[in-house]
């Protein structure tokens, strides 16, 4: 936040006195920025401000004349910077986010989380590049110069001058045959017969295969080039204002054929169950998330812990749940027992619907049974028991009788 700090006044007289005139005066209100005209004369001349705003790491002044008299009041402005104390960064720094208005974590590019404490499933590897042997050139000058014997001690300062010299000259050539693996060239040696100055370029075997060919198999040949022509030595020759001539150059035998001969200067400590595997060409480090992705039995989110080995997320939803330290282990979600509880509650609803349905259908019947058992019963009583008159009924009792005999008329 910033804040804003009255720093000094200066009161400026210019050697004289103020006097008091009867003229209107002017007040600026700083708050509002209007002005108010007081319509009673006063004893104090016109005041003119004049105000200059400057960055908010620099000072801001506003100048006040009053007549001969004149104010200068500077108000500086300070930036502070909250400080991050209780950010815990493991793999990052703790940095103060305007936007957010809190302390945050800014991790490295290899690393993620909250606390920059996962890593990538391919991180940089930690190489030892100064136990890493290199490719050497000898390369021998002779430089038509007088050879002084001062020459045969090394240390000495007439010789430590002219390989001060002689290396500026040679580095930028060796330079330019390979920049980026390119490591230093030294003068070891100063005879006799002329000035013959034996050197060696040293050049780096970096985590690249298809760099460490091209020092094995071309640089050789490309150095050897620049070297050779006339033209690249004029600078050395305008340095000992004499004739310079390349008389030697010969490449050691490479002690790194590959990137796999890499291995032993390739560390992965620094990274917990990180293991060194070559991937697109160059060594890295390979989390065991990647190595074994069966690791959360594809029940979970494997993460790599940089400080405590991979971790599993478990995957839970409301029906079923994995946990353990592998995602092992499984349980019932509380959405499981709903569903389950649920469908047996409408079970057993429809299974009393059904019930009730039945009984109420039975009753039905039975009442529907009875009625027409009833009506059955009432109709044969009354065709049984009626005795009216429908008829001539003879049973025997009254009445004429003929006798016929069969076969006589």
């Amino acid at each position: 936040m910033a804040t804003k700090e009255l720093t000094t006044s200066t009161l400026v007289t210019n050697g004289k006195t103020p006097t008091k005139t009867d003229q209107p005066t002017t007040t600026i209100n700083s708050s509002t920025n209007t002005e108010v005209s007081p319509s009673s004369p006063s004893t104090v001349p016109p005041i003119t401000t004049h105000f200059t705003q400057t960055s908010s790491d620099q000072n801001s002044e506003t100048t006040t004349t009053t007549g001969t008299s004149t104010t200068t009041v500077t108000v500086s402005t300070l930036s502070t910077t909250p400080q991050c104390k209780d950010c815990q960064c493991i793999g990052g720094t703790c940095k103060f986010n305007v936007t957010l208005g809190r302390c945050h974590c800014q991790c490295q590019d290899f690393v993620f989380g909250d606390v920059c404490s996962f890593g990538k499933n391919d991180t940089p590897v930690h190489i030892d590049t100064g136990a890493i042997p290199t490719r050497k050139a000898n390369i021998t000058l002779t430089i038509q110069i007088t050879f002084q014997p001062a020459f045969n001690d090394l240390s000495s300062p007439q010789s430590l001058e002219f390989i001060e010299k002689l290396e500026r000259e040679l580095e930028g050539l060796c330079k330019e045959a390979d920049p980026e693996t390119f490591k230093k060239v030294q003068v070891i040696k100063l005879s006799s017969g002329s000035v013959v100055a034996e050197s060696v370029a040293e050049y780096i075997y970096p985590n690249n295969e298809t760099q460490i060919q091209f020092v094995n198999t071309q640089l050789d040949g490309v150095l050897f080039n620049i070297l050779n022509d006339t033209s690249n030595l004029k600078n050395i020759s305008q340095a000992f204002n004499s004739t310079v001539q390349l008389n030697g150059f010969t490449f050691q035998l490479p002690e790194i054929t590959n990137i796999t001969d890499l291995k032993p200067f390739v560390n992965c400590s620094q990274f917990a169950n990180y293991t060194a595997e070559i991937s697109n060409g160059l060594w890295q480090c390979t989390g065991p998330c990647k190595t074994n992705p069966d690791y959360c039995h594809q029940h979970g989110e494997c993460v790599n812990n940089i400080y405590k080995g991979p971790l599993c997320r478990c995957f839970e939803s409301s029906l079923e749940q994995f946990y353990g330290p592998q995602c092992d282990l499984f349980r019932r979600g509380p959405g499981f027992y709903g569903a389950l509880f649920g469908s047996l509650a409408a079970a057993l609803l429809l299974l009393i619907i059904i019930v009730i349905a039945v009984i109420v259908k039975k009753r039905h019947m039975d009442v529907w049974r009875n009625n027409s058992y009833n009506r059955r019963l009432s109709a044969f009583e009354e065709d049984f028991f009626d005795f009216s008159d429908t008829g001539d009924h003879n049973l025997g009792f009254a009445g004429a009788y003929t006798s016929k005999v069969l076969g006589h008329s």
